[in-house]
């Protein structure tokens, strides 16, 4: 098999990474804004200003949890544009590819969000005698670490079915996707 370097495949492959960066810094910026909408009964950033360390290690954990689900929402951005890039699109296919990526990142983003706040919901039922809510307000730094813990032990073993519902998001074009070792 011979091989050879193309400069399209790698400015496609560039143009995929910048709109991957992009995408990444909305939808953790995105996905921040919509935690702090869902508990807007907690004053959560005066919290962090005083130095509160549950609360900023509970965030930490949803918010990292959240970011390694939606990881996967940018890979078949990536793998869209560059697609994109390489079959010299009509501009109704370019909106349609368009739409499919805020599609993809819509309902991943929606799944994402949706795990992380079952997964706080189960830590409630497993610990049933404890108010882990008011624990972590009244910054119990154990209470808040088991409960990034039980965040992110979910989050590890949700991780590969968001990958496989990402990945079967994704219309493999005719260059097909390179997968890596």
């Amino acid at each position: 098999m011979e091989t050879r370097f193309d400069p399209a495949v790698v400015a496609a492959g560039l143009a995929a990474y910048g709109v991957a960066v992009v995408t990444a810094a909305l939808l953790v910026f995105v996905v921040y804004r919509a935690n702090a909408f869902l508990t807007r009964e907690i004053d959560e950033e005066g919290l962090l200003r005083s130095g509160h360390r549950s609360i900023a290690i509970s965030l930490g954990a949803t918010l990292l949890s959240q970011a390694i689900l939606l990881r996967h929402a940018v890979q078949p951005v990536m793998v869209m544009v560059r697609e994109l890039f390489l079959d010299r699109p009509t501009v109704r296919e370019a909106l349609g590819t368009a739409l499919r990526c805020a599609g993809v990142v819509s309902l991943l983003t929606l799944v994402a969000i949706g795990s992380t706040a079952l997964a706080a919901f189960l830590f409630t039922r497993m610990t049933r005698g404890l108010d882990e809510h008011g624990e972590i307000r009244r910054d119990n730094v154990a209470v808040a670490i088991l409960h990034a813990f039980v965040l992110l032990a979910i989050t590890a073993v949700l991780n590969e079915g968001m990958e496989d519902l990402a990945r079967s998001l994704v219309p493999f074009g005719s260059r097909g996707v390179l997968t890596l070792p």
